[in-house]
């Protein structure tokens, strides 16, 4: 654990002891969950060798066990006896059963896909064939897949062929990716927890799904696509200009009964490639996005958080800062001072404007550019000298005062805007896809877990990624559990915006 010697915290800067306690608190949460844990199993084991008979249990058929926990009962002899009885076999949908967990329901639509095997048949005889089944999904409708395999007898004897069995996300499983599509799909972008959907399936197609196997059906879904996570968060870190936010999200830990643990999403966008990365961190400790950007060599917008100081001068970056930072306190001191606060946000109207109309005409960054330079950078000269000149003029704690004073602050790093023709004027595109991570808190009210949070921040990762590039996000998410269980490391770029994109185009085309 890391710790400072007294001379050490004197000359420490504020980041420096802000990074420290979190990591010592963290380290220390660390600590206490693991004893807590072990504290648990101890007790468990007592109660499995000391306790009542009730709660004893003693493996009696397992001598070296019995030595090694001290005891010297010998082993009572297995008394026998031999039953027998008869069943009525159940006839009924024989054939319709398969393979997989649990009893296949007669009530929902069929879907039948046939696999013959890769071998020449003729001559063949067919003696069966296999039958598998999982419940499939697509918007609106639940129903049953079935894969039957026919089973061919080679001549003399030889043996049997039978079609090979599709990969499948869940192995051996009941759940299809179109399926797991839409439970991920109704969690993460309607904001359904899982409880409301069982009872929802329930409800709606009379199939009782237990929690339990939704819940596996989202760790799943987050097992699959990590390599495509990956490979994104590969190509956005070799992006030149990025914006980045966070966002609290609260997690249930074990040694926290009765409350939840503040972690936080860590968002980054690249708005020239259309790239949203969420990074789950247990903390808002500059730790996180450091180790995030460590290879990353640019511009970084970002708002006036002070996490971000170390990161940009370490690394050398260019910083560009947000004007919806500096409208919203201006928004805050109409109240105060109508007359100057008016002021300020009319022209940021115009400012935005001009970016937003450039937007709607779908122009490129040179013909928008050429636009600002026309109408907005003199506007924001012009706006930098009334900050220096009202400054002296208002209470430095009031409320124009404040908002004055950070948009001075702030000022140097709308420099990029004004001079590069990349740079957005704001992160309202990264706060885009940072809403529904609010709307989500006040339904599903925690993530169960940290590795739950990393979880949820893939799958919003990907569903933001396939909206701008104007994808179904169900139709995105479907393909990528359909084909990655069959899929080779070599063959994850396939997958990536806006790559996928054209070649699903081009499917399309050739019929």
């Amino acid at each position: 654990m890391k710790t400072l010697s007294q001379d050490a915290l004197i000359v420490a800067s504020r980041q420096e002891l802000i990074d420290t306690i979190t990591t010592q608190q963290t380290q220390i949460e660390q600590q206490e969950s693991r004893i807590q844990e072990i504290e648990f199993q101890l007790e468990w084991f007592k109660r499995q060798v000391f306790g009542s008979k009730s709660e004893k249990f003693v493996p009696d058929d397992d001598m070296q066990t019995m030595l090694a926990l001290g005891i010297t009962k010998p082993a009572p002899a297995i008394k026998t006896e031999t039953v027998s009885y008869t069943r009525q076999k159940n006839t009924i949908n024989e054939k319709k059963q398969g393979h997989g967990r649990g009893v296949m329901p007669t009530h929902l639509p069929f879907v039948d896909q046939v696999i013959e095997p890769q071998e020449v048949t003729d001559g063949m005889v067919r003696i069966g064939e296999e039958v598998s089944w999982h419940y499939q999904m697509k918007p609106g409708l639940l129903f049953i897949k079935r894969i039957i395999r026919p089973k061919y007898a080679l001549p003399q004897g030889d043996g049997v062929v039978i079609g090979e069995l599709p990969a499948l996300p869940i192995d051996k499983g009941n759940a299809g990716p179109g399926l797991m599509t839409q439970v991920v799909i109704d969690k993460y972008v309607y904001h359904l927890p899982l409880d409301r959907q069982r009872k929802k399936y329930k409800n709606e197609y009379n199939v009782d799904f237990p929690e339990s196997t939704l819940c596996d059906i989202v760790k799943q879904t987050g097992f699959w696509i990590k390599p495509v996570c990956c490979a994104y968060v590969e190509k956005i870190i070799t992006s030149s200009y990025l914006q980045a936010d966070e966002t609290p999200i609260p997690v249930l830990v074990k040694d926290k009964r009765g409350k939840t643990h503040r972690g936080y999403f860590w968002v980054y966008y690249d708005p020239l490639n259309k790239i949203v990365i969420f990074d789950y961190r247990e903390s808002r400790s500059a730790t996180g996005p450091a180790e995030f950007l460590k290879d990353f060599k640019g511009t970084l917008q970002v708002d006036g958080y002070e996490g971000y100081n170390d990161i940009i001068k370490s690394q050398s970056l260019r910083r560009a800062a947000c004007m919806d930072h500096v409208r919203r306190r201006f928004e805050k001191a109409l109240e105060y001072d109508k007359e100057r606060a008016s002021y300020a946000l009319e022209l940021m109207k115009e400012w935005y404007k001009v970016e937003r109309e450039a937007r709607e005409q779908s122009l490129t960054l040179e013909q928008r550019f050429a636009i600002r330079k026309e109408k907005t950078v003199p506007s924001m000269r012009e706006f930098k000298n009334w900050l220096t000149k009202t400054l002296s003029e208002v209470l430095p704690k009031s409320p124009i005062g404040i908002a004055v004073a950070y948009a001075l602050n702030q000022w140097p790093y709308f420099e990029p805007f004004m001079t590069d023709q990349r740079i957005e004027i704001s992160n309202i595109l990264i706060e885009n896809a940072i809403r529904p991570v609010a709307i989500g808190r006040k339904n599903y009210l925690f993530n169960g877990s940290h590795d739950a949070a990393r979880r949820a921040a893939m799958i919003y990762s990907l569903v933001y990624i396939a909206k701008l590039h104007d994808t179904d996000p169900f139709i995105y998410l479907n393909d990528l559990l359909t084909k990655l269980p069959a899929s080779k490391t070599s063959d994850i770029k396939n997958f990536l915006m806006p790559g996928w994109k054209t070649l699903q185009e081009d499917k399309k085309l050739a019929g």
